[in-house]
């Protein structure tokens, strides 16, 4: 798993990637580029809450990624980081994610995976 932590803002994209989708909420944003299945949550807020997204396909197959230190730091996984990380190509993905512990809320978004 990669972990990266931004400079001043998690308000800009980790890792310099130009990315397919961005998705945000109150206190995170979750940044998806579709080729290598690459996924980074970002803590936005100074509000003691760690941000997250949970992904989930269409068979069921489900994981999370959590930033747990603080505003300014992200998560990031990919396809190389094992089987359950390997999303499917062509699916519906779909994200809940949460940043300010408005937990079940949140907001959920999804994209489909084709490229």
């Amino acid at each position: 798993m990669i972990t990266t932590t931004t400079g001043a803002s998690a308000a800009e994209p980790p890792d310099g990637i130009v990315w397919d989708h961005t998705y945000t909420a109150p206190g995170v944003k979750v940044y998806v580029e579709e080729h290598g299945d690459i996924i980074s949550v970002c803590d936005t807020s100074k509000n003691g809450y760690a941000a997250w997204v949970l992904v989930t396909d269409r068979v069921g197959v489900q994981f999370q990624i959590t930033a747990r230190n603080g505003v300014g730091s992200c998560e990031t996984t990919q396809a190389d980081d094992g089987l359950l990380h390997d999303l499917y190509e062509g699916d519906r993905i779909d994200l809940h994610l949460d940043g300010d512990g408005d937990e079940p809320g949140g907001a959920y978004e999804a994209f489909v995976n084709d490229h």
